[in-house]
């Protein structure tokens, strides 16, 4: 830690640094009492020397932080006894070591704290006869709470530091953050700063094409670029970009293998100065840098310059993130453009590179490949012909033999009508025409040629009636026109239900002939042409495929699943007794050959297309 006086900050500005100095102890400070107790634990002890190794908690490295006398170098001994001391952390005692010619023992004897190794406090005593070890182990330990109370102190400090960096940074990132827009946020944040640490002024760069821009002075609305001030801060900003870390004048100005002479041009341009410029990074790119000055008699102390670190290392990524988001809309696509420009053709993303020669590759074997484009349509199985069986005339149900889905012969009795109605009409023209014979036999005996003619008549008349009725009858059983399977008319549970004439009782169809009706979506329709062969699959079939040849095409539409579709008629390749009307399934219209990417890319041209026209002008 610098061991220089602290000079008081600028009036008027927030005293962040003046926290943060007054949380740590000197550096000098500490070593000073640890030298002290030492000293004092030496002569209370009689000892030839006293050693303090102190580091990090339980980690190390331990290193040495005072001895007594102070011009006196530990020997082998003492060292051993301090890494074994360390190596088991508990007390250890060597004896009958040489130094000097005297015959020595040493003491090491570890500072713990919660369970945890700071350090190992290691004596060395001459051996004498009166010499007791285990006394001299007691006064070491009566003495540690003194060390241990140091490092109490010292960790308060560093919690107090760390908290006011804290306070520091999330102050002036919360003020960074409440300006939309770059330009004032820059402002705001580097103002803000200048006052906190008491800096006359603090200019804030952005590095681009390898050279640095100053784009925002403290306390300054504008500037003027091209001014020599203004350029020597660029010089400083470029000189810290390019070798990669920090400069701290005057501190750095001793070092041969810092470059330094950008700042001492600024330094030295008028009244002497002190210069802290840092550079800013974002995704470990230097984006910038940040450079702040104050007069030659307040140079920037150890922990002012790990509270610009602090800030920076957050200030940096936020300001960056604010630039590229105020840019303009054109510029953002150009840019992005250029960046996947560079990671294509770029010399690193080879895994990008990569990937691309493999998309390029498998798009070229693609489009050189074709395929047998198809359109889909849902097809659906029905009988070629489609005969109905209506009811001859009025009457009730009598029976019912057939069900849909039975499969029936020509000829078949599916239902029978109520025929008993009929029967006594029957009954009845028969007593008539027995009447009507023995008139005409009675007008033949006595030769009444005008009887004769009458009840001739009559009688014809009768049978008329009586082949009528017979006709009737045999109509009341409703046969099946031809082989078939009854596709409608479930008269199970409508025996003794009335019927009119004409109304339709049964539809039955062929068993030998079936078309396939297929309902093609109307983006598909002006492919759908007569002609076109295809294959279809019927879902209670899923593992037989049946060719088939498209037919008429209709210009009704309908609607199937929210989507409007076409009829289209399609005839079977090849008949086989397998289908029943009813069945659905999926059929695939052969069109043509094309490339792999068009046939992907079908139904996602076709909506393009609508889209692109719907909201073109």
């Amino acid at each position: 830690m610098d061991t220089r006086s602290d000079p008081e900050l600028k009036a008027g500005s927030v005293d962040s640094a003046g926290e943060i100095s007054q949380a740590l102890s000197t550096e000098s400070q500490e070593s000073l009492a640890w030298g002290i107790w030492s000293d004092q634990l030496r002569q209370r002890l009689g000892a030839d020397v006293v050693i303090l190794v102190l580091g990090p908690r339980d980690t190390g490295p331990y290193e040495l932080a005072a001895r007594a006398p102070d011009s006196t170098d530990p020997g082998e001994g003492l060292v051993a006894a301090v890494d074994l001391t360390i190596a088991q952390r508990k007390p250890i005692v060597k004896s009958g070591y040489q130094e000097r010619g005297n015959t020595c023992c040493a003491v090491g004897v570890p500072v713990l704290r919660d369970g945890a190794l700071f350090g190992v406090v290691a004596v060395q005593l001459p051996v004498k006869a009166d010499l007791d070890l285990r006394s001299v182990v007691e006064d070491v330990k009566w003495a540690l709470p003194a060390i241990k109370l140091g490092l109490l102190a010292r960790d308060l400090a560093k919690g107090a530091l760390t908290q006011a960096r804290a306070r520091a940074a999330v102050e002036l990132l919360a003020d960074t953050l409440d300006e939309p827009r770059w330009s004032v946020a820059a402002a705001t944040a580097i103002t803000d700063f200048c006052d906190r640490l008491g800096c006359d002024r603090v200019a804030l760069g952005r590095r681009s094409l390898r050279r640095s821009k100053v784009v925002s002075l403290s306390h300054s609305g504008s500037f003027s670029s091209s001014s020599e001030l203004v350029q020597r801060i660029a010089d400083c900003m470029d000189e810290a970009i390019d070798q990669g870390s920090q400069i701290i004048m005057p501190q750095d100005a001793d070092d041969s293998l810092t470059l330094t002479a950008a700042h001492q041009e600024l330094i030295y341009s008028g009244s002497p100065r002190a210069v802290l410029t840092v550079p800013l990074r974002r995704s470990g790119k230097v984006t910038g840098a940040m450079v702040l000055e104050r007069g030659g008699n307040n140079p920037f102390r150890d922990e002012e310059i790990e509270l610009v670190e602090a800030v920076t290392g957050i200030l940096g990524p936020v300001l960056e993130e604010k630039r590229l988001n105020d840019r303009a809309f054109p510029v953002k696509v150009f840019t992005s453009i250029g960046r996947g420009v560079v990671a294509v053709f770029g010399p690193r993303k080879a895994g990008l590179k990569a990937v691309i020669l493999l998309v390029m590759v498998v798009g070229w074997f693609a489009w050189n490949t074709t395929a047998t484009f198809h359109i889909t349509a849902n097809a659906r199985v029905e009988g070629e012909i489609r005969r109905v069986v209506a009811s001859p005339l009025d009457g009730y149900i009598a029976s019912a033999a057939a069900i849909p889905g039975d499969v029936v012969a020509a000829g078949d009795v599916l239902a029978a009508l109520d025929d008993r109605d009929l029967r006594l009409e029957i009954a009845r023209w028969n007593t008539v025409r027995a009447q009507r014979q023995r008139e005409y036999e009675t007008a033949l005996a006595v030769r009444d040629r005008a009887a004769i003619g009458i009840s001739a008549t009559q009688i014809s008349q009768t049978e008329a009636e009586i082949a009528l009725l017979q006709e009737r009858l045999e109509r009341t059983q409703m046969r099946a026109p031809f082989d078939g399977v009854v596709l409608s008319g479930d008269l199970a549970q409508s025996v003794g239900a009335p019927v009119s004439r004409g109304q339709v009782l049964y539809e039955i169809a062929p068993l030998e002939s079936y078309r396939i009706v297929l309902s093609v979506d109307e983006r598909d329709l002006a492919l759908a042409t007569e002609g076109l062969v295809g294959e279809v699959v019927l879902t209670a079939l899923p593992g037989q495929t049946f060719g088939m040849e498209t037919g008429r095409v209709t210009s009704v539409a309908g609607v199937e699943d929210g989507r409007n579709v076409f009829r289209v008629d399609a005839q079977l390749s090849q008949q086989t007794d397998l289908l029943r009307p009813g069945m659905e399934g999926i059929a695939k219209i052969t069109i043509d050959e094309r490339p792999l990417p068009l046939i992907w890319t079908h139904d996602l041209r076709n909506w393009a297309r609508m889209a692109i026209w719907r909201w073109l002008p």
